[in-house]
């Protein structure tokens, strides 16, 4: 039975190659296209017309006009098939094509207009509650395409030094989406940097001041589910969470709320820890800045449990143990641990900004450079 079926298959081939040479002498159809999309002709795409009841494949390319041409189609239906690589690109099924010689069989193709046509279709099947789906969404991408721009030219203006008006753009983008989170945390972002670069102290403490209400509803929305209806979504994640934390922490402080700012940057080190030591580094900042020496020792020591790496957390600890230091006659009697701290610190960072300062120091406290820098540190050296 194998080779009966064998035999026949070989037959059919000779037929089909014998055939062949006979269209190629003038039979068959002459076949003429196009394809093009909304930028105008595609040039070499690959059109291949497979005959559904031979299978015979004619192969063409498109030429720098995106049309393309071939005499002696064989009648009957064919699959064609349009490719730019290998992603095809568009199809057709069961196209007619007639046997008689004088015959021209034209098939151009407008991918736009085609589009258009299958969007057309699509929106007539759709409900009245896909369609008011669909109007929702575009007009939501328009919203955020408006918002975005806002963004945009307020981070322009801020790097060009109008901070009242971008000011003015971020709180506008804000109050036209009261629910997006990021929105808020850029107009305080605004605040703060315009709090820095004013050299009128009433003004900057008026801007840290607005800067934490708008990092406060930032945090607002960013904390709490969305509103049942609403379609922004907060940032969740821990670092920005941190980050929304430590800036009202900052503007929170530089505003004079000392209570506030030490409650946000806990805030920020419980819902970030991998960040941990930053905020509490910045805890202790406060606290060296408010006089309260044994509190910032604590917010250091917690800086280092976070991360035993970042070599300034053990220098300000030292700082604040320095101010410890008792007198003894002429001489200083430092606090155990002072030593230590500024050793430390010199241990991770031995040509860090503050070494010579910590050397001091220790030079102040009649105390000995003693540490032995690791090995493998980049410039370090053995004490």
């Amino acid at each position: 039975m194998r080779k009966r079926w064998m035999n026949i298959f070989v037959a059919m081939a000779l037929v089909a190659a014998l055939a062949t040479p006979a269209l190629a002498q003038g039979g068959g159809t002459k076949v003429q296209g196009s394809i093009k999309d909304e930028q105008g002709p595609l040039v070499g795409v690959d059109v291949e017309m497979v005959h559904k009841e031979t299978g015979r494949r004619i192969k063409l390319k498109t030429d720098k006009k995106g049309q393309f041409f071939s005499l002696g189609v064989g009648s009957g239906t064919y699959d064609i098939k349009f490719s730019q690589g290998d992603k095809v690109i568009w199809t057709m099924n069961a196209y007619p094509v007639r046997l008689t010689p004088e015959d021209l069989v034209t098939i151009n193709v407008d991918l736009a207009k085609e589009r258009q046509a299958a969007q057309a279709a699509g929106q007539a099947k759709m409900t009245e509650e896909q369609k008011k789906e669909m109007e929702r969404i575009q007009k939501e991408n328009s919203k955020i395409g408006a918002l975005n721009q806002m963004l945009r030219d307020g981070q322009a203006q801020l790097e060009a030094g109008n901070f009242d008006q971008a000011i003015a753009t971020f709180k506008t983008a804000a109050e036209s989406d009261p629910t997006r989170d990021l929105l808020w945390a850029r107009l305080g972002d605004a605040y703060n940097t315009a709090a820095k670069k004013t050299t009128d102290s009433a003004q900057r403490k008026e801007y840290f001041a607005q800067g934490a209400v708008a990092y406060r509803k930032a945090l607002e929305i960013a904390t709490a589910p969305p509103a049942e209806g609403t379609t922004a979504k907060a940032l969740k994640t821990p670092d920005a969470i941190g980050a929304y934390y430590n800036n009202l922490g900052e503007a929170l402080s530089r505003s004079g709320d000392v209570a506030g700012a030490l409650d946000a940057y806990e805030k920020a080190a419980q819902s970030d820890p991998p960040n941990a030591a930053m905020y509490y580094f910045n805890k202790g900042a406060v606290l060296t800045n408010a006089g309260r020496s044994d509190e910032a020792i604590k917010a250091y020591d917690q800086a280092i449990a976070a991360n035993p790496e970042r070599a300034d957390s053990y220098y300000y600890k030292g700082i604040n143990l320095l101010g410890k230091a008792t007198m003894k006659g002429n001489e200083m009697v430092p606090v155990p641990g002072t030593s230590e701290a500024f050793n430390k610190y010199l241990e991770l960072d031995p040509e860090g900004p503050l070494a010579a300062q910590a050397k001091e120091m220790l030079a102040a406290i009649g105390a000995k450079v003693e540490t032995t820098y690791r090995s493998g540190r980049k410039g370090s050296t053995k004490k």
